[in-house]
């Protein structure tokens, strides 16, 4: 290996083949350890080597990043690409698949999840994931993957901004739930009315009729108020007492 360093070090990008001229502090502090430079032109990672070509350039390499995901089952890290899991070897496939046989709307909450963990400036994902939650009445749940995220990067505007809007849609919930529960003991007592109303025989119907009758006279007798339908009043009252009695005698026999 050529470890010799002149006063310019040229090298190209592997990538888009933008040439660059620097000195010897491109290379890092450990002459054999080659150093990892960020193309300006393609935003490519590559390393730089300390040796030469044929061509007089120095060695230059793709740098070959691996993404990690986390195991659906065990949240262990694993090569993004892989599907077993190396620590509880779950096929990741084949997990996904079963979750969404047995648990369609947990796996469907975290499918909105997932997509916003691949942008998390993203807005409208959030706020796709919230509705989701909201509409499987898992609010809980979403709280509890932000806190969790809220582990992983420290205190962060963005997260506390979503805590927040989960605490609004909670407190929300509950106040309409609170309504609803003081509408229903009044709906519940005009529905018991009315159905005690309906149950009402033809006998009970004469007897009210007879009662009324009798009260609408005797207040006519004290202070006069209808004195024209006296007489109407008094044949309704006596045949509502005649007919109550025939309903009396029939339902004795």
């Amino acid at each position: 290996m050529n470890i010799e360093l002149t006063a310019e070090i040229r090298f190209r990008c592997p990538s888009c083949q933008k040439l660059y001229c620097s000195d010897s502090s491109a290379f890092s502090s450990k002459i054999i350890e080659p150093s990892e430079f960020e193309c300006v032109s393609c935003i490519g990672l590559f390393f730089l080597y300390p040796s030469k070509t044929e061509n007089g350039l120095y060695r230059t390499e793709k740098t070959n990043h691996v993404e990690f995901t986390k195991c659906p089952k065990c949240n262990y890290l694993k090569p993004h690409k892989q599907d077993e899991c190396p620590n509880c070897l779950v096929l990741e496939s084949k997990f996904k698949e079963i979750q969404k046989l047995e648990s369609p709307r947990l796996f469907e909450i975290d499918q909105a999840w997932a997509a916003v963990m691949t942008e998390l400036t993203n807005d409208q994902l959030h706020q796709n994931f919230l509705n989701l939650a909201q509409s499987h009445m898992a609010l809980n749940f979403a709280s509890k993957k932000y806190l969790d995220l809220k582990l992983e990067m420290g205190t962060d505007p963005l997260i506390e901004k979503y805590l927040k809007q989960i605490e609004l849609r909670l407190q929300a919930l509950i106040q309409a739930r609170f309504e609803s529960e003081k509408v229903e003991p009044i709906l519940s007592t005009h529905t018991s009315f009315m159905d005690r109303l309906l149950s009402l025989t033809s006998k009970d119907i004469f007897m009210v009729i007879a009662l009324l009758g009798t009260f609408i006279l005797i207040g006519n007798r004290i202070r006069p108020t209808f004195p024209n339908l006296n007489g109407l009043i008094v044949a309704a009252t006596v045949l509502s007492y005649g007919l109550w009695f025939i309903s009396v005698e029939k339902k004795k026999t």
